[in-house]
């Protein structure tokens, strides 16, 4: 129950980013690689701050074969991810990125997870729920391609974390040297196009844009230690499809919400039979 809590919280929090960041673009108060800085910005000094509440702070250099290859993966993966925030329908964002879940159930049963029947059919379930609520959007499907790329990689590099602070590294340990790696790229990219960009932590939009980023990826980090990679990335991409589809609808005016409603109880069923051996009734 805990896990489905965090992710509810961490994925509202997320949404609420993205779209910032999406009207910010808009209004030409940032750039794609000034949405990956902010992305990067508050992440880091909430994970350094978890230290200070008592969570542990442990690195193996044993883990850096998968740690750098999961920090190459993230640079792509937030910059992509920039793009498709900038060029996608919020609703496309939240039903093509669900497309990868049947994928990461696959990696998960690989490295070792068991997974029941029901569990198996709910991700089915999930999955035939979300094509649903995308098919026959009639909206433009620019930045489709980059959203199923940011997706794909987002797979690779959730399995990677599940490796690493499962093998080596504590969540703090893991995060915080990865997103410290992230923000020092970002922050040098941004400068070199558009100059510094520590400007925009303390205005409004971008300012708030980054602040709520940075609380849902802290939160989600310790999403991974209650659930297998596939079960938390499942419940993702469900709440954010629901709540894509409601800032879509009442932000930026997307349409067919009574089909999307309609798929998004498929999706709720499906949540339901995977998230049960996690309920504490």
């Amino acid at each position: 129950m805990f896990a489905v809590a965090i992710i509810a919280v961490s994925t509202f929090l997320q949404e609420v980013s993205d779209s910032l960041g999406k009207g910010a673009v808009r209004r030409h108060l940032t750039t794609a690689y000034g949405l990956a800085f902010l992305g990067q910005f508050w992440s880091t000094v909430f994970l350094i701050g978890t230290m200070a509440l008592g969570a542990e702070f442990v690195f193996s250099v044993e883990s850096l074969p998968t740690f750098l290859l999961r920090l190459g993966l993230a640079v792509g993966t937030a910059l992509v991810g920039a793009m498709a925030v900038i060029t996608a329908d919020r609703s496309t964002v939240g039903f093509l990125r669900s497309l990868t879940i049947p994928m990461l159930l696959g990696v998960d049963i690989f490295l070792g997870y068991a997974m029941s029947g029901w569990q198996i059919a709910g991700v089915f379930l999930m999955f035939v729920g979300l094509a649903w609520g995308f098919r026959g959007n009639p909206r433009s499907k620019n930045g489709a391609k980059l959203v199923l790329m940011s997706a794909v990689l987002g797979v690779i590099t959730a399995s990677l974390y599940k490796w690493n602070i499962t093998h080596y590294n504590s969540v703090v340990g893991e995060q915080v040297v990865l997103h410290g790696c992230l923000l020092l790229l970002f922050f040098v990219l941004t400068t070199r196009q558009s100059g510094l960009p520590l400007h925009m932590l303390v205005k409004p939009w971008t300012g708030s844009q980054s602040m709520a980023n940075g609380l849902s990826s802290t939160v989600e980090s310790f999403a991974y230690v209650y659930a297998p990679a596939s079960v938390i990335i499942a419940l993702k991409r469900s709440f954010a499809l629901f709540w894509s589809v409601m800032f879509g609808k009442r932000y930026f005016g997307e349409q067919r919400i009574r089909q999307k409603a309609a798929a998004g109880v498929v999706v709720v069923a499906g949540l339901a039979l995977l998230a049960l051996p996690y309920l504490q009734l």
